[in-house]
Order: structure tokens, then sequence, then C-alpha cells
């Protein structure tokens, strides 16, 4: 019975993620609802959900961008085992929690609120890198996949759990730049990306030296 809680292919895996994004994905935009005003009051109303929009759009995004590195990583991760099933549920766990932070943020707009907010989004690039990482180890991963390679993924795995570490230590200052800390995401991003293709393009040149 335990033996076939494994196996050489992550198939069903992948289908119950991609259900679960797209069920948050629409979850996220539940929670507006159209104000019950006159007319004249309509364009006040509206303006008043401005930090529900903002939390909405910056959860719609990060939940995205989670979407896409769970599908790029999937393509490497090509076995499981139990451990492996528990710890991509527990990053879908939080994945499936963030509608709500995200409400309270647009509601309440608090210090204390973007800290639950970011919490959560710390808990799910935690949970996405310890998946990765936990494959890697376990040689579940494709064999193109060397150890210097899974070490770089895992340490991107990390720039934006650190990213909205540093928007709580913001918010305990300034809310409103906290809310623009997230933005560090992208630049980080491509940082990794030209240092990660730098060191492939030595390894590919350290290896047709070797040929040579």
């Amino acid at each position: 019975m335990v033996r076939t809680l494994g196996g050489d292919d992550t198939d069903r895996m992948e289908a119950l993620s991609d259900g679960v994004f797209a069920i948050v994905l629409t979850l996220l935009v539940l929670q507006f609802e159209v104000p019950n005003v006159s007319t004249s009051e309509l364009p006040a109303a509206v303006a008043d959900q401005e930090t529900l929009l903002v939390s909405y759009l910056l959860s719609f995004v990060v939940v995205g961008l989670y979407w896409i590195i769970h599908h790029n990583l999937f393509r490497y991760i090509v076995a499981h085992d139990r451990l492996l099933l528990w710890l991509n549920l527990l990053f879908l766990l939080s994945i499936s929690f963030l509608p709500y932070p995200t409400e309270l943020m647009g509601v309440y707009g608090t210090r204390f609120t973007w800290s639950l907010y970011a919490i959560n989004f710390v808990l799910v690039g935690v949970l996405m890198t310890a998946v990765w990482a936990y494959a890697a180890r376990a040689g579940f991963t494709d064999d193109e996949i060397d150890d210097r390679a899974a070490r770089l993924i895992t340490i991107r795995g990390l720039i934006s759990p650190a990213i909205f570490v540093l928007s709580i230590a913001v918010a305990a200052v300034n809310l409103t730049v906290a809310y623009f800390v997230p933005i560090l995401i992208g630049p980080a991003q491509m940082v990794w990306v030209r240092y990660y293709q730098r060191l492939a393009d030595d390894a590919s040149e350290e290896r047709r030296d070797e040929d040579q």
C-alpha cells in the first residue's frame, strides 16, 4: 500500500495543483461587492475599495507567478513519493488560504493585516521551495538538473519570501511604502536569471574545452 504512493510520474499532482490555482484565482475576485449606494455616492464608494483592488491585483499577479513557477519546476520533477505528495499539499494549503488575508488587507488595510498577508506569501514561497529542494535531493528530478542547478533554483525560490519578510519590516515604519516592496521581486528575479545564465554558459564552455 505504501509503495503505491510513489511513482515515476507527477500527472495527478499537477492536475490537482492546477485545479487549486484556478479556484484560488477565481475566489480572489469574489471578495468584491457592488456598493449599495445612490448613484451620486457611487464614485466615492468605488474609491473606498482602492486598497481591496490593490491587494487583489497583487495577489493575482503573485499567485499567477507561482503557478508559472510550479509548472516550470514540475517539468523537471519526474517522480514522487509520499513525502513529496504531502509537501505539495502543504504548498497548496498555503495557496488556498490566500483569499482570506487578501480580503482582510483590502477591507482594513492595517499593519497587522499586511503582516498576515505577507506571512502567507512567505509560507507559499518557502513551501514551494521545499517541494523543489526535497525532489532534487531525493533524485526525483530530470537528469539534466545537476547539483549546482538544483541549488541555484532553490536559492531563486527564496527570493520572494525574503522580499515579503522585508515588506513586513517596512510596514512597521511606513505601510504605504510596504505595498510597493513586492515590486522588487521582478528585478531580483532578473538578476538571478542573468547570474544563472552566465554560470550555464561557463559550464557549457568548460564541457566544450574538455571535449577538445
